[in-house]
């Protein structure tokens, strides 16, 4: 800048218009301020967002996490506890199929073996459910408090394993009336299938002319049929028997047609008289309406299984499918079985 004529520095300013240096101050420092308002107006908006995830959300994972990492460990174990209780339900389920397939065989030893283990596996998920709801029941969970200091996937895994255990209640139960009504359906079969053969032994001995076994011998296939009749009244409460009395009923006239018929035979000496006649004509129309085979048998065993067999295998059937949706539903354990 250069020097006025009385060697002095000229002021720029010098002559412009009263008021400016005023007009841009306030300027700058209004520009100033609003940096600043926009500036805390970011910080402010962060910091709603940031108290807008509650705990136990992952977008605040960090809040509970001391909380996951120290029950985390006890879910995983109690994970695979319901697994192995799974496990024993689908053999639970099998087993109550082997014994209804079984039921009817010649061999009652699988039928037999079936019920055995059937009832010591329910047993044991009856024992390993009851103590593993204990174990989940003592941890964090059961209060709304646990929200906070908890992710809301760990207090789900647990809510989802209790109600994957409700699954198995009544299994117990269900066995008994599966094992209560297949043994009695078992000793009934087993009844009547004695009784056949031994009513066919007393045809033989009739056959043979020894009248007086073979009279002895249907005394025992009567009893049999009592036996099985004693049967069919305690199953009559809970199942349709209809099937069952068409069948007694058919034997026991045919039983009554055999001690008619070797009874006059015996009486005559073997000669064939009018009374011999007429005994020969009822055994012929009673042995008529009699069922060919053992498909008789199958007949009532499928009645009485409407009455509650069926039903106990069902219910098997249902709870596993739950125990094992429920399963599906949770992140698999490392390490664990499948």
């Amino acid at each position: 800048m250069p020097p006025g004529p009385h060697g002095r520095v000229r002021s720029p300013w010098r002559g412009t218009i009263p008021g400016v240096i005023p007009a841009v101050r306030r300027t700058l420092l209004a520009m100033g301020w609003l940096l600043v308002i926009v500036v805390l107006a970011l910080g402010g908006a962060g910091i709603v967002a940031q108290w807008s995830h509650p705990p136990g959300t992952s977008a605040r994972a960090e809040l509970t996490w001391q909380g996951d990492r120290d029950v985390a460990p006890s879910l995983d174990a109690a994970q695979v506890n319901l697994q192995a209780i799974a496990g024993q339900v689908d053999r639970l389920a099998v087993l109550a199929r082997g014994a209804l397939a079984a039921m009817t065989a010649d061999d009652q030893g699988p039928f037999t073996a079936a019920l055995t283990e059937g009832g010591d596996t329910a047993r044991s998920i009856q024992s390993a459910s009851a103590a593993l709801r204990v174990d989940l029941l003592a941890l964090p969970g059961g209060r709304a408090a646990d929200s906070i200091g908890y992710g809301g996937n760990l207090l789900g895994r647990r809510a989802a394993m209790l109600t994957a255990l409700e699954s198995t209640e009544g299994l117990a139960s269900s066995w008994a009336r599966l094992t209560a009504g297949s043994v009695k359906v078992s000793d009934l079969i087993a009844r009547l299938t004695d009784h056949d053969l031994t009513v066919a032994a007393a045809a033989a001995e009739g056959r043979a002319a020894d009248y007086e076994a073979a009279l002895a011998t249907l005394a025992r296939a009567a009893g049999m049929l009592d036996d099985a009749t004693a049967i069919r009244d305690q199953l009559a409460n809970a199942t349709d028997v209809s099937t069952l009395d068409a069948w007694l009923s058919r034997n026991r006239r045919y039983d009554a047609a055999l001690v008619t018929l070797y009874s006059a035979l015996r009486d005559s000496g073997g000669i064939v008289n009018d009374t011999v006649r007429e005994a020969y004509r009822e055994e012929s129309a009673a042995r008529a309406v009699l069922p060919p085979d053992t498909r008789g048998l199958v007949l009532i065993v499928a009645d009485i299984g409407r009455g509650g067999l069926n039903q106990a295998v069902i219910a098997i059937e249902q709870a596993r499918g739950r125990l094992n949706l429920a399963l599906q539903a949770l992140v698999p354990v490392e390490g664990a079985a499948p």
